[in-house]
């Protein structure tokens, strides 16, 4: 397993689990607990959580079914969650919201601690950018929640590289990574800044949807047919999965990026896992480039 250092002394594995899916999966008690000591039998060590996934459920499912049953676990992982998003009817409202006072950090916070039977998480990403937030109130949460031990270290989440900025320019605390949407349907993130602030601020970036919500493997629209036409040809050419070349793509970057899976699935884990020993040219990479946004480079 590869491990990617964000500031320093926090590393997390390169193929990290992401537990949004955990009651969509109805993986609960010790098909749960199975499931996480397989992940850390390979070398998984890091678990991706937000308090809105599974509307609420998700950090309570993995803690009943983990934590408070084998407390001795949370040496051998890091856990990340999020703050920020409000529910539809959470205080009475009919939308969804994005809200990053401190009064709403330091309570998602706590009930995330709860929930995920844990005193503190090695990362607290703020989920979204808020439109309405106070920079600078967000960055006194942010450090207000280090100081207290209760997250170990802060980070971003869907943020453009100014917003970091503004964010960061209020605080003393480094914000330690940004978790964005890439994949091989994904690229816009390549080629908008967020990579190269990301290697300004030498601080890696986490993936989620790594292999772009699935699509590439059933949808007919046109990218996604020619995706299916190339990554079907090297994932040949390799003996491997296609699965697999998309998550190899992701890796194959300088800029150090960690996958965040989407799937309850062991196998298919471990298919991530194997990612890592895949090696891509910088032909095949540009093909695959070329075949996302449907024309070659200039």
């Amino acid at each position: 397993m590869n491990y990617i250092k964000l500031g320093d002394n926090l590393e997390l594995s390169q193929v990290i689990v992401g537990c949004m899916r955990a009651k969509d999966a109805g993986m609960e008690g010790e098909e749960m607990l199975r499931f996480v000591e397989g992940c850390l039998d390979m070398g998984i060590d890091s678990f991706d959580h937000a308090p809105v996934y599974g509307g609420y459920t998700c950090e309570k499912i993995f803690g009943d079914a983990v934590l408070r049953k084998e407390p001795q676990l949370r040496k051998k992982m890091k856990l990340v969650t999020k703050a920020g998003i409000v529910l539809p009817g959470v205080e009475g409202n009919k939308a969804i919201y994005y809200k990053s006072t401190k009064k709403e950090i330091l309570k998602e916070i706590e009930e995330s601690l709860e929930k995920l039977g844990t005193d503190y998480v090695d990362l607290l990403l703020v989920h979204r950018p808020d439109p309405l937030a106070d920079p600078e109130e967000t960055a006194d949460a942010l450090e207000t929640v280090v100081k207290e031990g209760k997250a170990l270290h802060v980070g971003v989440s869907n943020f453009m590289p100014s917003q970091i900025t503004m964010l960061q320019s209020f605080m003393s605390v480094p914000l330690v990574t940004n978790q964005m949407e890439l994949s091989v349907k994904c690229v816009d993130n390549f080629f908008n800044g967020v990579l190269d602030d990301a290697f300004t601020r030498r601080i890696p970036l986490m993936a989620w949807s790594p292999l772009g919500g699935g699509s590439v493997f059933t949808g007919e629209d046109e990218q996604s047919v020619r995706l299916r036409d190339v990554l079907g040809q090297i994932a040949e050419e390799h003996g491997t999965t296609m699965d697999a070349v998309m998550y190899a793509w992701l890796f194959a970057h300088p800029v150090r990026i960690a996958a965040i899976t989407g799937t309850m699935n062991i196998n298919r884990i471990k298919t991530a896992v194997k990612a890592q020993e895949l090696s891509l040219s910088y032909d095949e990479w540009y093909r695959i480039l070329a075949a996302s946004r449907g024309f070659d480079v200039p």
